[in-house]
């Protein structure tokens, strides 16, 4: 009974920090769309933020998977 709570519990912990990385990983990606479109960021600095963007969504996939 206590192993069956605990196992409910962490799968719904996981699930909300996958809800969490995916929520950041999307507002990273639009930010830095949006700071490019004003000419605040350069190509370069938006290639880097979209490829940390794309880390934390392939983390937030792998927590969801395992």
């Amino acid at each position: 009974m206590y192993l069956k709570a605990f196992s409910c519990l962490q799968r719904a912990l996981r699930g909300l920090l996958v809800i969490v990385l995916s929520g950041c990983a999307r507002l990273l990606t639009r930010l830095s769309i949006r700071l490019y479109a004003r000419g605040l960021l350069s190509a370069v600095e938006v290639r880097f933020l979209l490829g940390f963007s794309a880390a934390i969504t392939r983390a937030s996939l792998r927590l969801a998977i395992a």
